[in-house]
């Protein structure tokens, strides 16, 4: 594991595989971790750095509100210490966003975007969705039961009637603890700053938008934006799945992944 600076922030992060760089950013509540199902796949493929964003795993707790700047800038960090002057960059989420920043910000350094389960401006549903979801974050003193909501908020239904959802938590919590409540607190109210989307059309690099059709805290209305906004990008659909493709369904996101980024080797 390696440690990447911006400023004061210290970054955990590591490398594992060969081939071009594939930076893999996680998004809200979540840490490197998140891409344990999928990586080995990736990594057959692709160096994947991967790192945790600052207020979560091992990387530093702040005190203070940042931006989505401030975490392009975190990501931008983790590729020179990793020695990747370019990336092709993943985002999830929260990440997603954080993916988009480091690409207007930074377009020489990004090879290819693909955004999992995003947005580009949070409107009413998104918000009422993440302003509950902070509100949790602040009122349950139980990490187990956070954990349970979060991760039931973005379950499919299908999912929810094939497993065990405690089960589902504790294996959730045997790959790490939940960041500090007033670290996740402000990760949420980060996401309802989230606003690209005028941006967007300045974009002139490969784009890749992956939505699932059961995604009850970013559904498909979002992911169609996004698909509008990103000059010449490409969709892909994973159907029976919610928020979390990586670990609901890991087989059909790695063919997402690796059928877009091989093919713009070719």
């Amino acid at each position: 594991m390696g440690t990447a600076h911006n400023g004061d922030v210290e970054l955990a992060f590591d490398v594992e595989g060969d081939g071009p760089d594939l930076l893999l950013i996680a998004g809200t509540a979540s840490d490197r971790a998140l891409w344990s199902l999928v990586r080995p796949a990736l990594a057959q493929s692709w160096r994947t750095i991967a790192f945790d964003n600052r207020d979560s795993g091992s990387s530093s707790i702040v005190s203070e509100p940042y931006t989505f700047a401030d975490l392009a800038d975190d990501a931008s960090a983790v590729l020179d210490r990793a020695g990747a002057q370019t990336a092709h960059v993943l985002g999830h989420s929260m990440g997603s966003v954080i993916a988009q920043e480091l690409a207007l910000a930074l377009p020489a350094r990004c090879l290819s975007l693909t955004l999992v389960c995003s947005w580009a401006r949070t409107d009413r549903y998104a918000r009422n969705c993440m302003e509950l979801m902070g509100s949790l974050a602040q009122s349950v003193t139980d990490d187990r039961t956070l954990l349970a909501a979060l991760l039931w908020v973005g379950a499919a239904p299908a999912t929810l009637r094939e497993v065990d959802i405690w089960e589902k938590t504790d294996a959730a919590m045997a790959l790490g603890p939940l960041a500090p409540r007033e670290a996740l607190v402000r990760q949420w109210n980060l996401n309802l700053q989230a606003d690209t989307l005028e941006r967007l059309p300045n974009l002139r690099l490969p784009a890749h938008v992956i939505w699932c059709s059961d995604d009850r805290l970013l559904p498909q209305p979002l992911s169609q934006t996004l698909l509008r906004a990103i000059p010449g990008a490409v969709e892909t659909r994973v159907d029976a799945c919610g928020h979390l493709p990586m670990v609901d369904r890991p087989q059909a996101f790695c063919d997402a992944v690796t059928g877009f980024l091989a093919g713009l080797r070719t």
